[in-house]
């Protein structure tokens, strides 16, 4: 590896810190789930709306948090922090709770969604700060390899421990891994910070969006239409493969050995992204990737049974890994390919909203299938969500090859 495409120390620290939140979010998103629908009897409304609340929070908070972070690196590195705080405090709550935890699943869900708002809009920023065009790519590989091998591992330590002790106690080590986070956190130093001087530009998303509306065709505008799709088939399809779990396999140790073998299919995908994926080939690889999901979706339309639940499973676990690390290298490369350096923040703002409110599109039609409570709509809503993988596929496939 060059020196150009060299991870610096503020790079590795991010790395660190997200393997730690990959740990904490399997807790806080795939067992929490599994959970919820024990002590709610299976109520899949309860979880839709408590995922709309922390999406729509995020959304809402990600434009208003632009004012203190534009041309503040200090400021974004604390922000970091503070949003890991509130976080184990939002584990704490857990730990507390219990049972009863269904009973204020609504203060949780405000809780979520501020230390989510806090550390995404700051990582985003630090992530490309920390990075360059020419190390993204290798950064978003290393770093998804790695945080794949911790959910190998780390679904059969919760699972398991979940089953032989409570899921209480596992929250305790979970806020404790919180809480080592938040040291890691502090390590991540603004000297050395890639940005350019954005102080010489006032945080404004209106004119922002009045750039942008100059020429409705560019590259940036594309990929913000990329992020209304985006959000609809990621979240909300990972929430459906582990409900379906869940319910189809009943035990958080099944739930956490699926978890890991799919893992395992990921980081052999991921290892072949980083070592043939190319704007020559992402056409194919992107077909690939959506044709897998929509199969694995027709398959539980026609019958949700254990051996369909498996495929859907392994075709969404590798699919959106992918899906993933392109979108946010594209995220970064952007902004130095369409010239918007001093616009950095406005940009990643705006990309958050979009992505989130196509979060809450999605969490309201399984919140809609929920209300409706027949398999029918269950299957009519989790078709139409895989009907949108291919149009996404096509929308990032363009992108790449312009």
């Amino acid at each position: 590896m060059n020196q150009k495409n060299k991870l610096n120390k503020n790079a590795k620290c991010l790395i660190i810190s997200d393997l730690i939140y990959t740990i904490t979010s399997l807790f806080a998103e795939t067992f929490l789930i599994a959970y919820f629908l024990k002590i709610t009897n299976e109520n899949i409304v309860q979880v839709a709306l408590y995922y709309i609340i922390v999406k729509g929070l995020n959304g809402i908070g990600l434009i208003l948090i632009g004012h203190l972070i534009k041309g503040k690196p200090t400021y974004r590195t604390k922000i970091l922090s503070l949003g890991i705080i509130i976080r184990a405090i939002f584990i704490l709550f857990i730990v507390l709770l219990g049972y009863n935890l269904s009973s204020y699943f609504v203060i949780v869900a405000i809780f979520c969604g501020i230390s989510e708002t806090l550390y995404w809009s700051t990582h985003e920023l630090i992530f490309i700060d920390v990075t360059s065009n020419d190390n993204r790519k290798d950064y978003m590989s290393i770093k998804k390899i790695l945080s794949t091998i911790v959910k190998i591992v780390a679904p059969l330590v919760l699972g398991s421990t979940i089953e032989l002790y409570s899921f209480t106690r596992i929250a305790i080590y979970v806020f404790v891994l919180s809480v080592v986070q938040i040291f890691v956190s502090l390590q991540i130093s603004p000297n050395g910070f890639n940005s350019v001087d954005e102080q010489t530009e006032k945080y404004d998303i209106k004119t922002y969006l009045k750039e942008l509306g100059k020429d409705k065709k560019s590259k940036l505008n594309d990929y913000y239409k990329s992020n209304l799709i985006y959000g609809i088939i990621e979240d909300p399809m990972s929430t459906l493969v582990t409900i379906i779990t869940v319910m189809t396999f009943k035990t958080s140790l099944n739930l956490g050995i699926l978890t890991t073998i799919f893992s395992i299919c990921s980081i052999i995908a991921l290892y072949l992204y980083k070592k043939y994926y190319n704007k020559n080939n992402s056409k194919i690889i992107l077909s690939i990737c959506s044709m897998l999901i929509f199969i694995g979706a027709i398959g539980l339309v026609i019958d949700i049974g254990k051996s369909t639940l498996i495929v859907y499973n392994f075709a969404c676990t590798v699919s959106l890994c992918i899906f993933d690390a392109i979108f946010n290298t594209q995220k970064g490369n952007l902004i130095k390919e369409c010239n918007i350096e001093k616009r950095n923040v406005e940009h990643v703002m705006l990309n958050g909203l979009y992505t989130d409110i196509s979060r809450v599109m999605g969490f309201t039609l399984i919140l809609i299938a929920g209300l409706i409570n027949n398999i029918i709509a269950f299957k009519v809503m989790l078709l139409i969500i895989a009907l949108f993988v291919p149009l996404y596929s096509k929308l990032i496939s363009d992108l790449e090859n312009r």
